[in-house]
């Protein structure tokens, strides 16, 4: 039998997990990456019990854990330090089957990146597009070169080609969601500490233990459209001042070119994510804001259930499949993220304090069967 052949556009945790499940499925992929640097990029990002399922499935949860740190639960604090929802580390590990994991974005991709085969991987690849001719489908590459395939998976993010070239472009706009995100990595150590999430009035502020000593950060506040790039570090940085340790301290801690801030975008849901012989994943299919922690998970389930789907059926059988296992699920966490997103953008001292109400008095059974049903994979 003639091996298939996938070609996989996009070389982040997404695509790169992708390619992982697509081997492990009989498949023979490729993956084009566009930067010609083999160096990844990025801050850090946090995985829970379900992405950590995923790269099981793959083989790669084990130099995963490796290179991050667990958190030692959940928290969600006011600015005040007041603790809403606790949800500590033996409780997480015994219902949903493990803790969440932060570490940097470039370790993610070096420890998926080293589970490849030799010539899985063509860097400086740019897709521009492609072309379907009977069973095989055409790759473009911005150089004038092509590659040939099977199937062709878009896995190239928020501003993906591929998606724009599926869906038309105009008639699926990237949607602001009304605040950037400011990342960064301080020298400060955090020690056995719980994910944390401080809500404040019309700000946040997230941070998880990273290895070596170092701790991971986001804040988010509203502002309109590109003003996060131009807001002088004082400025922004002094919307934290009196909040609760060690927030403060961990701001002082953190080098300027250790911060990295980016308007958040998402996207409306879409009634389907593939074509013919061609596909999306990840971001491509459903890019979400960050607030629930899901975007990069999300990903890596999708990896999975793509290569299960191709591991069993042909294309024409096995797409339908993938779409119809994930669709749901996924753009379930997308709505929600985006709903969390606006909820913490209230300024309103009364609306902060139902907020503040809502989050300590919610029941804790249904509350963690929600985690559970977020948290689950197999």
């Amino acid at each position: 039998m003639t091996t298939r052949r996938a070609l996989v556009v996009g070389g982040g945790p997404a695509g790169l997990a992708t390619a992982l499940a697509l081997r492990d499925a009989g498949w023979d992929a490729v993956v084009l990456e566009r930067s010609a640097d083999v160096a990844p990029s990025g801050v850090a990002l946090t995985l829970w019990p379900n992405a950590l399922s995923a790269l099981a499935a793959v083989g790669a949860d084990k130099p995963v854990r490796a290179a991050g740190c667990p958190a030692d639960g959940n928290q969600i604090r006011a600015a005040d330090g007041r603790i809403l929802d606790d949800v500590p580390g033996p409780l997480m590990a015994e219902r949903f089957g493990g803790r969440g994991l932060a570490l940097l974005r470039a370790d993610l991709v070096e420890a998926l990146r080293a589970q490849l085969s030799p010539g899985m991987l063509r860097t400086g690849a740019r897709c521009v597009g492609w072309t379907e001719a009977g069973d095989r489908v055409r790759a473009t590459l911005a150089d004038g070169g092509t590659e040939e395939g099977d199937l062709l998976v878009g896995a190239d993010g928020l501003r993906s080609t591929i998606r724009r070239q599926l869906l038309g472009g105009g008639a699926d706009p990237l949607r602001y969601a009304g605040y950037p995100v400011w990342r960064g990595i301080a020298r400060y150590d955090l020690g056995a500490a719980p994910g944390l999430l401080t809500m404040g009035r019309a700000a946040q502020f997230g941070l998880f233990p990273l290895p070596e000593g170092r701790a991971y950060w986001f804040a988010t506040m509203p502002l309109r459209r590109g003003w996060g790039e131009q807001l002088p570090r004082r400025v922004w940085s002094a919307r934290f001042d009196g909040w609760h340790a060690p927030i403060p301290q961990v701001l002082a801690a953190t080098p300027d070119e250790d911060i990295l801030v980016t308007d958040i975008y998402d996207r409306a849901p879409v009634p389907r994510w593939s074509a013919g012989r061609v596909v999306l994943v990840g971001d491509a299919a459903h890019p979400s804001t960050p607030n629930l922690g899901q975007g990069t998970c999300q990903a890596l389930e999708d990896a999975v259930v793509l290569g299960r789907c191709l591991r069993d059926h042909d294309v024409a059988g096995a797409l339908p499949r993938y779409e119809a296992a994930r669709r749901s699920r996924a753009d379930g966490l997308t709505r929600q993220a985006r709903m969390l997103g606006r909820v913490g953008q209230w300024s309103n001292p009364v609306a902060c304090w139902i907020r503040e109400q809502m989050i300590r008095r919610a029941p804790a059974g249904p509350r963690l069967r929600q985690m559970a049903q977020m948290f689950a994979f197999e």
